[in-house]
């Protein structure tokens, strides 16, 4: 399940309310900010529905390998084409079209054409590359964990193989070569630090997720007195982010009218081949 509409806010205002709610502890450094990206990062795979963002790009091969971008999470689509580089200071992006030829075959006055169905704009900078003639490339199967539900990528008949590596690597059956994609980024801020869904129960569940950690973290550091504070609080915390938790899933899970009209038509069309209405 996918959520490409969503929209992403920067975490900085939630990781300040938590900073000002546990003022007193950040003051004594009894606690570090430095593992906050990695809970907030922790708390958005607990969700077990991934907030994804679509992006684009286009791999160059060399010695039948190439890397992924670094927010690459799933592979939706990948084309290859014939293309042509072009060196170039002032370039801003990479474009591609994808055409067809049209062709008259009944009438005399007729002049051939071509018909652009699909522009292909990736932000880049230095060159640009042209890239024509497209055609679908195989994902080898023991890559389908990398590939969203339906990947045509996965059943389509191709020569050209690609294979995907710890979402980071690919390597191919072709030595070089050009490579679309469009692929499901986890969107993050200039400061590596993963973007939040902009929906309330979420942002409320990040923030009691980071209040658990620290408390979780002090529990661990404790040894005097004050323990029993601490343990207390820690289990209020738990607590509370589990619920929240809930609260967050249930709303990621509930499908939009869109999604429930859309899959009663997917349903349907499953037995269109056995004429069944």
């Amino acid at each position: 399940m996918f959520y490409e509409n969503l929209n992403y806010i920067n975490a900085e205002s939630l990781i300040a309310e938590v900073k000002q709610e546990l003022k007193s502890y950040f003051e004594s450094g009894a606690i570090s900010e430095i593992l906050i990206p990695t809970f907030i990062d922790q708390s958005l795979r607990k969700l077990r529905v991934l907030a994804l963002k679509p992006e684009e790009a286009v791999l160059h091969f060399t010695n039948y390998k190439s890397e992924l971008p670094c927010d690459f999470v799933l592979l939706d689509r990948a084309m290859m084409y014939d293309h042509e580089i072009e060196f170039s200071a002032g370039t801003n992006s990479l474009e591609g079209y994808w055409h067809k030829s049209i062709t008259c075959t009944n009438c005399n006055d007729c002049t051939p054409s071509e018909e652009t169905y699909e522009t292909i704009t990736v932000p880049g900078t230095g060159f640009k590359i042209k890239m024509k003639q497209p055609r679908w490339i195989r994902v080898y199967h023991a890559s389908k964990q990398y590939c969203t539900d339906g990947c045509e990528n996965l059943s389509v008949s191709s020569s050209d193989v690609l294979q995907v590596f710890n979402n980071s690597k690919v390597s191919s059956t072709f030595e070089t070569g050009c490579v679309y994609i469009r692929y499901y980024a986890r969107p993050v801020d200039d400061n590596g630090i993963p973007m939040i869904p902009e929906i309330l129960e979420v942002e409320e569940y990040v923030k009691s997720y980071l209040k658990f950690k620290f408390f979780e973290m002090l529990w661990h550091s404790v040894m005097d007195e004050s323990v029993n504070q601490i343990v207390s609080k820690f289990q209020y915390y738990k607590q509370d982010y589990l619920s929240k938790l809930q609260a967050a899933l249930s709303y990621m899970m509930t499908y939009s009218r869109q999604q429930i009209a859309d899959n009663t038509v997917k349903q349907k069309q499953r037995f269109f081949k056995y004429h069944i209405k």
